[in-house]
């Protein structure tokens, strides 16, 4: 029985458990920080919404079908805005719809914990996921958290997306080591409905595998299950600019702003969004003398779309990096076949 206790409770098993209460109250903050709490009573004044108040208006917007309405409205367009895109990402929005609804049916103030606890559990299963494949030092257990809490101090648009592919990659790299087809596929499909650049994950498997005939059955089974529950959307599909709009996007820091960006904001900028993520897994390339050809390849797709796809200041994405991150750490220090 001492031996058990010991093994349960050694520091690794109570800095997961610290881990997880520390991600929920990350996100607690976070969300009191991004949704506002100030009631315009005139045109001239406003108050300060009480506790109750403001849960409350939280869970008008989670249930609220015009929160998913972008989403969920099957008529497509290519009007070159980044929402356009989002008519392929309907599964995840209807499955949040009919969980937050479901769940304001018990109570009415469910909807808010269910969100926050939902996402928590979330980053928290990616963590555990990284350390069940890397077998992860307590360092880059703290290294993990302190990324995470570093995103979610910032204005965060549609972070929900991000924080699944996290996992869904997380979940993939698990996969393609223990050589799991059948949940590399659960993982791959997930990923691609969640968003439609979950389809980078399937390359996750030639990272620990040399099995092109299996990745190619599944990366066109995949495809083929994408286009199939995205068929009201295909017209769209086929012209690239429904996912990679190159018009100016209103609101967003675009390429072309970057002239117009004194110096210091812009150095900022580039090291937050791409020079210290992307630096990091590029140092430990060269530090560990990386040479996994499919590990540097996704890493670098990873960079175009963040340079191309996506507006400069969106930091919620920048999760999806954090498994590549610890991987770059650990990756050659494991014999993996």
């Amino acid at each position: 029985l001492l031996e058990f206790m010991s093994k349960l409770f050694n520091e690794k098993n109570i800095l997961f458990f610290l881990s997880f209460f520390l991600i929920i109250f990350v996100l607690i903050n976070f969300t009191h920080n991004k949704y506002p709490k100030f009631k315009n009573i005139d045109e001239s004044s406003y108050r300060l919404l009480n506790n109750f108040e403001f849960k409350s208006n939280i869970n008008s917007i989670l249930v609220s079908d015009l929160t998913y309405e972008r989403f969920l409205t099957k008529k497509c367009a290519t009007t070159g805005d980044m929402h356009d895109r989002h008519k392929v990402r309907w599964v995840k929005a209807f499955f949040l719809k009919n969980v937050f609804q479901f769940t304001s049916k018990i109570n009415k103030n469910l909807p808010y914990y269910v969100n926050i606890i939902l996402h928590s559990l979330i980053i928290f299963l990616t963590l555990i996921i990284l350390n069940k494949t890397l077998n992860l030092k307590k360092k880059y257990i703290i290294f993990y958290l302190l990324f995470v809490t570093f995103i979610f101090q910032n204005y965060l648009g549609e972070y929900s997306f991000s924080i699944f592919e996290m996992f869904f990659l997380a979940l993939a790299l698990y996969a393609s080591k223990i050589k799991n087809i059948f949940l590399f596929f659960g993982a791959s499909l997930l990923a691609v409905l969640n968003r439609e650049s979950g389809f980078i994950l399937l390359f996750t498997w030639l990272i620990f595998n040399e099995d092109y005939k299996k990745f190619l059955i599944i990366s066109l089974v995949t495809l083929t299950i994408f286009i199939f529950l995205n068929l009201n959307t295909i017209n769209c599909m086929i012209n690239p600019k429904f996912f990679v709009p190159l018009e100016h996007q209103s609101g967003q820091i675009n390429l072309s702003d970057l002239s117009s960006i004194s110096f210091f904001p812009l150095m900022k900028l580039l090291l937050i969004n791409y020079l210290i993520p992307f630096g990091i897994i590029a140092y430990n390339v060269i530090k560990n003398k990386i040479t996994n050809k499919f590990f540097i390849l996704i890493s670098f797709i990873y960079f175009l779309i963040f340079l191309i796809a996506i507006p400069a200041h969106h930091m919620a994405v920048k999760l999806i990096l954090l498994p590549l991150i610890i991987l770059s750490f650990n990756l050659p220090l494991k014999k993996f076949n």
